[in-house]
């Protein structure tokens, strides 16, 4: 690549930032990145210290603390529900995604907003003087 191509490769990665941003063009930009989520060292840490934490706890419940055996259970019961939960959803999602094809008529058949209106209301609103 020659120098000219990589110059305007580098213009036009930095015409996505904004000017004042923008420094001399021997510096690359930081772009965000659209596959991997930026972890920041601070929150690596605190998850780090949560995690030695949990681990402690877990240690001591398995040496026979009662304490920290409820401690274990009341962590855990929630995460193994929320696990349930993701896995029921997308089992639903995915069953459904066989029987109901978006853009089909049949899939507005029984909805109230099939034709772009707000459906006719039960108790309709009542007139204040």
């Amino acid at each position: 690549m020659s120098n000219e191509e990589k110059t305007f490769q580098d213009r036009s990665l930095a015409s996505n930032i904004p000017s004042e941003r923008r420094g001399p063009l021997s510096v690359q930009p930081v772009l965000p990145s659209r596959l991997l989520p930026r972890i920041s060292f601070r929150f690596v840490m605190v998850s780090m210290f949560f995690a030695a934490v949990f681990y402690a706890v877990a240690r001591s419940a398995g040496d026979g603390g009662a304490v920290a055996f409820a401690m274990v259970v009341a962590v855990l019961f929630p995460a193994a529900c929320f696990v349930l939960f993701c896995v029921l959803f997308l089992f639903a999602w995915a069953i459904s995604s066989l029987w109901y094809r978006h853009g089909t008529p049949d899939t507005l058949k029984g909805s109230p907003f099939a034709d772009g209106q707000l459906p006719p209301q039960i108790l309709p609103p009542r007139e204040t003087p």
